[in-house]
């Protein structure tokens, strides 16, 4: 064994707590001579003694003294390999931080009613969900950075979700069955007793499939039933139409139009960004045409609109 090889496994031993007494004092002399004065190390002393060699080796990086390399070569390669075992630890110590900080587990919320019971909820992202009686719903108290999950175990529930372009929310039934949109409002009806597993839409679009395909996109007025024992999904019209109020306080008219879009299922432009900052206060219902509220926003803004052919694009622009 040469000598630098020697030195490494005496300073592991002294790090491990397994060096004997004299080995213990060589260790110390060689540190005690490197920092050019006697140097008595208590236990806590000892404890961070490859911490504090790792210091001093970034200063003696730095140097160019020749003399210094010529009288302890040996020193040298130790102080390098306590350094090098610094970063390991470090590195060590830090991955099990990360390690017990993944592991913690997700704080959640569970929200149950009886037979005869119903519940209005607020999410940590404003979405509103009103929970129908003898059902159960799990959310997390914050939801995560780059989407929203919530868990409907049981029974029937309506959503009307805040609309946010980067974060999908997503509502997992039974079955493995997802139901995923970015800003809308729909039911779903998931009864472990029930044969179907049935989403109505009310506003906008959303996505229902499971975890291996995409059933289909239902739009304002469309609904799919989920077959559970035949695992068939099947799209329809809904028999009676659900409609919900649009509730604007001080909105900019950007975010007014924006919300317009996804409850119709259309798109709107705004002919001038510059419009896009003006504030409307004012509360509509999806009984309304989407023609009829953009009249009274425009007589409201001195503005005027016009549409396609098909009445799925309208252009808003100043008088």
């Amino acid at each position: 064994m040469t000598k630098e090889e020697r030195a490494s496994l005496l300073l592991q031993k002294y790090t491990d707590h397994t060096a004997t007494p004299t080995e213990r004092k060589q260790v110390e002399e060689w540190y005690a001579e490197y920092d050019k004065h006697p140097v008595q190390l208590n236990p806590a002393a000892k404890e961070k003694i490859h911490a504090r060699i790792s210091a001093r080796i970034q200063e003696e990086m730095t140097r160019e003294t020749r003399t210094i390399h010529k009288r302890f070569p040996m020193l040298q390669f130790v102080l390098r390999t306590a350094a090098v075992l610094a970063v390991v630890c470090g590195a060590g110590l830090a991955f099990l931080h990360f390690s017990r900080h993944q592991a913690l587990p997700e704080k959640l919320v569970t929200v149950a009613t009886l037979p005869g019971e119903k519940k209005d909820l607020i999410l940590p992202d404003g979405s509103q969900i009103t929970l129908n009686p003898s059902s159960r719903i799990v959310y997390p108290a914050k939801f995560k950075h780059n989407s929203r999950l919530v868990k409907l175990t049981e029974g029937e529930a309506f959503f009307k979700i805040a609309h946010e372009e980067q974060r999908p929310f997503t509502v997992q039934t039974s079955n493995d069955i997802y139901t995923r949109v970015l800003g809308t409002s729909f039911r779903i009806k998931s009864y472990h007793l029930s044969p179907k597993i049935e989403v109505s839409v009310a506003t906008g679009k959303v996505a229902v499939g499971n975890s291996h395909q995409v059933f289909g996109t239902l739009e304002k007025g469309q609904q799919i039933s989920y077959d559970k024992k035949r695992q068939l999904a099947a799209i329809s019209y809904t028999p009676q139409p659900v409609y919900v109020n649009l509730v604007f306080e001080g909105t900019p008219l950007k975010k007014v139009l924006e919300k317009l879009a996804y409850a119709y299922s259309i798109q709107i432009e705004l002919d001038n960004p510059v419009l896009g900052n003006r504030k409307c206060t004012a509360s509509f219902n999806t009984r309304q045409k989407p023609e009829e509220i953009l009249d009274i926003l425009c007589s409201l803004h001195h503005l005027k609109f016009n549409q396609s052919d098909d009445h799925k694009t309208f252009n808003v622009y100043k008088k």
